[in-house]
């Protein structure tokens, strides 16, 4: 059930087993459909792992980096917003290797860079003006940050206060065209948000308390939409797919 258990050794237990049961399902739903971008998935498992055991009524998880299409559908059948069956037809349509909106649950469809923020950022105003309850959450990839989209996003949310606006940012330095600092470095990476008036935290992405703390305490305020930026490593959980660049389109 979602919520932080009492005992904390048993929580991160807990989160542990749920996150390495994800990525098994994870990468047999990759290597069976022939797709590719397992070192991505990988990096960013822990942090969904924590932020859907955590949802409260009225939040919404919009994926921007669509390309983690099977740990978006695994969510989702976890969630009962898709079938078994369904799961298991990735990547055939409409299950195909990015995040489709024909697909329940999903709000944008991915494979183009950018493009979630701007959706995420219609969704928490759209909540306030209806004053309904819940938090917009936007995952996004530290490559995202290389693109105009990102940051008119920013610049908008940060004008409007979109207090109920929270950015994840899988930052496990990789791009497809090789190491984000290589190819546009985004540091310093929290002073920009800030200069954008967010509140911005930095957590190490697979903590998995680490992750609780930072998604209860993202330096919000009425005020200002929150970012947390979360230091992963690509193909985390299998040592040789860690750091290896090839990993991700493989």
């Amino acid at each position: 059930a979602p919520g932080f258990e009492d005992n904390l050794s048993y929580a991160m237990e807990n989160y542990k087993a749920l996150a390495n049961e994800a990525r098994k399902e994870i990468l047999t739903l990759v290597h069976k459909a022939g797709t590719s971008h397992i070192a991505s998935n990988f990096s960013v498992i822990d942090i969904a792992t924590v932020l859907y055991q955590n949802l409260k009524e009225g939040d919404e998880v919009v994926w921007s980096a669509g390309w983690k299409a099977a740990t978006i559908y695994y969510f989702l059948w976890k969630q009962g917003k898709i079938t078994r069956e369904q799961l298991e037809s990735f990547p055939k349509p409409p299950m195909i290797g990015l995040a489709e909106t024909s697909v329940n649950g999903v709000h944008v469809s991915g494979g183009s860079m950018g493009q979630g923020l701007g959706v995420a950022i219609g969704m928490a105003l759209g909540k306030r003006r209806a004053r309904e309850k819940g938090t917009v959450y936007c995952i996004m990839s530290d490559g995202e940050m290389q693109e105009g989209t990102t940051w008119e996003g920013a610049l908008f949310a940060g004008h409007h206060r979109l207090a109920n606006l929270v950015v994840i940012v899988d930052y496990n330095k990789w791009t497809a065209m090789g190491r984000t600092k290589d190819v546009a470095d985004v540091e310093p990476f929290s002073d920009k948000w800030k200069a954008f008036r967010w509140g911005c935290i930095e957590i190490d992405g697979h903590d998995y308390l680490d992750i609780k703390a930072g998604l209860e305490n993202t330096e919000r305020s009425i005020e200002r939409p929150g970012c947390i930026i979360a230091h992963t490593i690509p193909g985390k959980g299998v040592d040789f797919m860690e750091w290896k660049y090839e990993w991700h389109g493989k």
